[in-house]
C-alpha cells in the first residue's frame, strides 16, 4: 500500500477539523451566535456544535456536581466518583480476580461444567486484552455482549456465577479504609460509627477482609448482643400499651409480642428482615380494630409508632453489622459509599399508586442515597416530621445549583430553580417555600460564552498539535 498517498489525506482531514474549530470560535464570540443544535427558548444561550467540535465544557447533570443533600445537608459524592471508586479501588481487575478465586474459593476449573470451562476460557482471554477492567466493566465490551447473544442458557448461568465469584474477591480492610478515607466521606452518624469501627479493626487485623473480621465469633456476638438488648428494650416499652387494649385485641397483641421476642432472640442471625416481620405481625393484629373503637385505635397507633423506633441498619451500627455480615466485603463497602451518592429524587414519587410523578428534571431534587431510600413514597409533610431541617436544606441546595448556573458550569437547568417551586410546595403542603432570587441568567450567559471560547481555543490547539504529530512535515522529519 502506498503510505505517501494516504498521509496527505490525513493531513487534509486534520486541517479541515482545525478550520471547523475556527468557525466554532468565531460563532461563539459573535454578537449573534449560530445555533446548530436548537435549544429550548428557556435556555439562556446556545452555542454552535459541529461533528468535529466534540465535547462540552459544561456539566449537564447535577449528579455530577458537588452538592449537599436537600434533606440531611451532607456533602454527596458524585455518581462518577462512586463508580470510579468501586471499579478502581474495590473490585479487582478480571485477570487478577480469575486467579484469586482458585485459592480463595477453591475453584478448580477441571471440576467445573463444560459450559463454565468455555466461559472461563473466553473471559480470561478477554481479560488479558483489558487488564485494567473488572468483570462488571468487561461484560459491557462489544465482544462479550456479542458472545452472550449466542451463548447457551448454561453458559449465561456460568457467566453469572463467575461474576458473583469475582465480586467476592476483596482487598484487605486496611486498603479499603485507606481509600475510603481519601474520599473524605461526610457520613451520617450510623455510617460514621461503622467507618470508625472499621478503622479500629484495620489496626488490629490489617491483612483480613471486612467480612472475615465482622464474622469473627467474638465480634459478631458483641454486635448481636447489643442489638438484641435494644430490640428487647423497645418491645418492653409497648407491653403496658398492650394491657390497655380491649381483651379481644390484647390477647392477639400479646401473642404478637411473644412471637417478636422469639424472632429477635432465637432465630438464626442470617435470617433477614426481622424488624419488618415484627412490624407486620402487629400491623396484622391492630389494623383489624374497627374505627368505632376509638380508644383501641389510639393505642394501636401508639404501639405502631413505638415499633418504628426498633433499630435497623440505617439508624443503628449493630443492626448494620449483623445485617451485612453475610454479604461480601465488597458489598459492605458499596453500601457505605452508595449511601453518600448524589441521586435524583422524584419530588412527586414516580411509583406512588394513583398519584405518580414524571421522570424529568422538573420533578427532581437531589438527595443522598440514604435519604432517597428512606423517603420512598411519603409525602414531604410527613417526611419533614422526621427531618425538620429539610426545608432549610432544600433551599441551600437550590442556592448551590443557582451558583453553578451563574458561573456557567451547569447547562440546561436555567429554568429548574423556578420549575421546582410548585412541585416542592405541593408535595410538602406548603412547608417548603423556595426563593430563586440568586439565579442570574445574564451572568450565566456571559460566563458560558467565556468558557466556550476557552474550550474551543483549547480544542484548536490540540488539533494543531495532532496535525504536527501526524502530518507530512513529521513524516519527512522536517519542522514547520
Amino acid at each position: 500500500m502506498n503510505i505517501s498517498a494516504i498521509q496527505p489525506r490525513l493531513f487534509f482531514k486534520k486541517a479541515l477539523a482545525t478550520n471547523n474549530l475556527n468557525a466554532c470560535y468565531s460563532s461563539s464570540c459573535s454578537s449573534t451566535p449560530v445555533k446548530i443544535n436548537q435549544q429550548p427558548n428557556t435556555d439562556t444561550v446556545s452555542f454552535k456544535r459541529t461533528p468535529e467540535c466534540i465535547g462540552s465544557p459544561f456539566v449537564h447533570d447535577p449528579r455530577e456536581l458537588e452538592l449537599h443533600c436537600a434533606c440531611c445537608n451532607r456533602k454527596m459524592l458524585k455518581n462518577s466518583t462512586v463508580q470510579n471508586f468501586m471499579n478502581k479501588e474495590v473490585y479487582y481487575p478480571t485477570y487478577v480476580a480469575l486467579d484469586r478465586i482458585k485459592d480463595e474459593q477453591n475453584f478448580r476449573l477441571h471440576e467445573q461444567s463444560p459450559a463454565m470451562q468455555k466461559v472461563y476460557s473466553f473471559i480470561k482471554n478477554e481479560a488479558n486484552n483489558y487488564k485494567s477492567l473488572n468483570l462488571e466493566q468487561l461484560v459491557l465490551k462489544e465482544r462479550v455482549i456479542n458472545y452472550k447473544k449466542t451463548a447457551s442458557t448454561e453458559q449465561i448461568q456460568a457467566l453469572n456465577e463467575l461474576r458473583a465469584r469475582c465480586q467476592e474477591v476483596a482487598h484487605d480492610i486496611s486498603h479499603i479504609v485507606e481509600k475510603l478515607d481519601e474520599l473524605q466521606p461526610d457520613f451520617q452518624p450510623t455510617e460514621e460509627t461503622v467507618f470508625q469501627d472499621l478503622k479500629r479493626y484495620a489496626k488490629i487485623y490489617p491483612t483480613e477482609t471486612i467480612k472475615e473480621i465482622i464474622n469473627k465469633p467474638e465480634i459478631k456476638t458483641e454486635y448481636l448482643t447489643k442489638l438484641q438488648q435494644k430490640q428487647n428494650s423497645k418491645l418492653s416499652k409497648i407491653e403496658y400499651l398492650i394491657e390497655e387494649l380491649s381483651p379481644e385485641y390484647a390477647i392477639k397483641a400479646e401473642k404478637a409480642l411473644s412471637d417478636s421476642y422469639q424472632i429477635f432472640n432465637n432465630e438464626n442471625t442470617n435470617i433477614l428482615h426481622k424488624r419488618q416481620r415484627v412490624i407486620e405481625l402487629f400491623n396484622s393484629v391492630l389494623e383489624s380494630i374497627p374505627p368505632e373503637m376509638a380508644t383501641d385505635k389510639r393505642i394501636a397507633y401508639q404501639i405502631m409508632k413505638r415499633l418504628e423506633d426498633l433499630p435497623d441498619s440505617k439508624n443503628d451500627t449493630n443492626a448494620f453489622m449483623i445485617k451485612y455480615a453475610p454479604r461480601s466485603a465488597n458489598s459492605i463497602t458499596e453500601v457505605l459509599v452508595k449511601r453518600l451518592r448524589n441521586t435524583k429524587e422524584h419530588v412527586k414519587p414516580h411509583h406512588r399508586e394513583g398519584d405518580s410523578g414524571e421522570s424529568n428534571k422538573k420533578n427532581y431534587i437531589y438527595l443522598c442515597g440514604k435519604c432517597n431510600h428512606e423517603r420512598m413514597t411519603q409525602k414531604y409533610d410527613e417526611f419533614i416530621k422526621k427531618h425538620p431541617q429539610m426545608p432549610e436544606n432544600t433551599q441551600k441546595q437550590i442556592d448551590e445549583i443557582c451558583d453553578y448556573i451563574n458561573k456557567g458550569i451547569l447547562e440546561g437547568y436555567d429554568t429548574w430553580p423556578n420549575d421546582i417551586k410548585e412541585p416542592l410546595g405541593d408535595e410538602s403542603e406548603g412547608l417548603i417555600v423556595i426563593d430563586s432570587s440568586k439565579l442570574n441568567l445574564s451572568e450565566a450567559k456571559a460566563n458560558r460564552a467565556e468558557k466556550m471560547a476557552a474550550y474551543i481555543e483549547e480544542q484548536k490547539k490540540k488539533a494543531e498539535q495532532d496535525t504536527l504529530a501526524t502530518g507530512p512535515y513529521r513524516r519527512h522529519g522536517k519542522k514547520k
